[in-house]
């Protein structure tokens, strides 16, 4: 597991307006260390991004857009307004992976959500 993989998760059923309920892919943005942390029990946790096939107006500067590719079968958007935290447990299978530039763009678009530019 690595920085830039697609995964899906299984959010399960969701209980509140801030859940995702549902499965969906997300990205795993968290650093390599954290990656090795988890993938030898040290760690339980990863830090994601969702994606979703719908435009939203209000949001779309913090959205990046990517081409459908591997195992993930529709074009979608990166949302980077809506970080999060997720046990490895709702970790399913591996569908793509982000391009180097694509991460990149997803650092920025980050710094802008955190206003840190």
């Amino acid at each position: 597991m690595r920085k830039g993989d697609i995964y899906l998760a299984d959010f399960g059923k969701s209980r509140d307006s801030f859940a995702f309920g549902k499965k969906r892919p997300i990205v795993v943005f968290q650093t390599d260390k954290l990656n090795f942390a988890l993938q030898n029990g040290i760690y339980e946790y990863l830090l994601v991004l969702p994606l979703s096939t719908q435009h939203d107006i209000l949001t779309d500067e913090f959205r990046l857009p990517i081409r459908a590719r591997e195992d993930l079968k529709e074009d979608s958007f990166i949302v980077c307004s809506s970080i999060c935290f997720l046990h490895k447990r709702y970790i399913q299978q591996k569908l793509a992976t982000l391009t180097p530039k694509e991460i990149k763009a997803v650092e920025v678009i980050i710094k802008d959500v955190l206003d840190m530019r």
